[in-house]
């Protein structure tokens, strides 16, 4: 049942119940009026019927006092006369018994007179205006529920544009206007449906951003593979080819001291070049996938890391430290996702500070506690110009900012204290099932 019937049939049920107690206060008054009506009817044919006893007129006077026309009011002898046809009743059967009007009789002193009222008049006037009454209310009523379905429908017609706005949501179209007229609070419900439009309408426009700018990082990731490759990993191999053919053009040759000497230096520098082309793959590879963290615990890691960055510059102070360092082993057990994206956000902060800072002194803290993992990256470089928010900027901090954003964590670049530029995260730790095993469980499994 919609909205509107149920409202309508709520308004019919409570003029129903007004009827009905205005019907139930009515039959009580009447049947008091009617009561009290035979009582007087019966106490004036007493005082008629005594006055006639007195002057000697009864029974011969029956005729008469019954001729006066009296309401209620039949006189009878003792004697057995035929009575006279009573007055037609004009109330159903149901009201006259729902009044409870029945005919009264009085005897007078001797027996020769009897008195009877009869209440049928009465119940009659008393049905003739509730009919009337009912009649009148039931056209009332008509013209209230008339009035109360229009009403009802202007008050409610805004449901239908919300109920169409809200089918638009659903199909990807924000655009939600709603022009503020109507029931309070259906004003409230559109208001907040525009502004969850609204909210929709950002959330869609940023995930295309971001999704744009995801792509724009993972082509210019692949471009930059693509050009290592072709300069770097091309050329060696072009060298190794050169130098492996004159090898064999010396070997088909004569085995002069002279060619056995160039022979040993192409040599050397096939090995030469075999070990930069690992080099480079490594470094390849360790931008497609850290390798460390399929060997190593997080920690171990992140300490290699650092090492690594430290001998590439001897005249920088790296310090990373674990708070509280009792929590390692939770750090360790991390699931692989959280794992992954912390090890991700130290690597991009020290490749931004050592690329564009040029630090002396970098600090690298993580903190640990029942709900999330803090990092915090601080240098002492030059800081941030004109400041830098996460998702702006070179595609390293958009991919932290939304690597960070999808596991539900908040990620801020901003100038440090003493000077320099402090990069922040939080990421909330995922509870894990008692029966999903921890990192540092299945890196001792596989070593088993």
């Amino acid at each position: 049942m919609s909205l509107r019937m149920r409202i309508l049939a709520l308004i019919g049920l409570f003029l129903l119940l007004m009827a009905a107690a205005g019907g139930a206060v009515m039959v009580a008054n009447a049947r008091d009026a009617v009561r009290a009506e035979m009582d007087s009817a019966l106490e004036l044919g007493g005082a008629l019927g005594l006055a006639a006893a007195e002057r000697g007129e009864v029974p011969g006077g029956i005729a008469m006092l019954n001729g006066l026309g009296l309401r209620h009011l039949r006189f009878m002898g003792a004697d057995g006369l035929p009575e006279p046809e009573p007055v037609k009743r004009r109330a159903p059967d149901w009201f006259a018994a729902l009044i409870g009007g029945e005919p009264q009789e009085r005897r007078l002193a001797g027996g020769g007179l009897r008195i009877v009222a009869e209440p049928w008049d009465e119940i009659a006037e008393v049905w003739e205006d509730m009919s009337d009454l009912a009649a009148a209310m039931l056209a009332v009523g008509l013209l209230l529920m008339g009035a109360a379905h229009l009403a009802v429908g202007r008050a409610l017609a805004p449901l239908s544009r919300l109920e169409a706005g809200v089918e638009r949501l659903r199909a990807g179209q924000y655009a939600f206007a709603f022009d503020g007229h109507g029931v309070p609070e259906l004003v409230r419900l559109g208001t907040g449906i525009a502004a969850l439009a609204d909210g929709l309408a950002a959330a869609e426009a940023e995930n295309r951003r971001t999704g744009q700018r995801i792509v724009a990082a993972q082509d210019a990731e692949r471009r930059e593979i693509a050009r290592e490759i072709h300069d770097e990993l091309g050329a060696a191999l072009f060298a190794i080819k050169v130098d492996a053919g004159r090898i064999l053009r010396l070997r088909d040759g004569e085995a002069t001291g002279e060619a056995a000497r160039e022979a040993s230096e192409r040599a050397a520098q096939i090995l030469d070049t075999a070990a930069e082309v690992h080099r480079l793959s490594r470094r390849i590879l360790v931008r497609l996938r850290p390798a460390l963290l399929d060997q190593l615990p997080l920690s171990e890691a992140l300490a290699e890391l650092a090492g690594d960055w430290m001998r590439r510059q001897p005249g920088m102070a790296l310090t990373l430290s674990i708070d509280p360092p009792a929590a390692t082993a939770e750090l360790d057990g991390c699931d692989e996702v959280l794992r992954l994206t912390v090890y991700r956000l130290v690597q991009e902060s020290l490749v931004n500070a050592l690329r564009h800072a040029k630090p002396s002194a970098v600090t690298v803290r993580l903190r640990i506690d029942p709900e999330a993992v803090e990092i915090a990256v601080t240098d002492d470089g030059p800081g941030l110009r004109g400041g830098s928010e996460p998702g702006q900027g070179g595609f390293g901090i958009s991919g932290m900012a939304e690597r960070v954003r999808t596991l539900g964590g908040i990620l801020s670049i901003g100038a440090a204290p003493g000077g320099g530029t402090r990069v922040s995260a939080r990421l909330p730790r995922p509870i894990l099932s008692p029966t999903s095993p921890s990192r540092s469980d299945r890196v001792k499994s596989e070593s088993i």
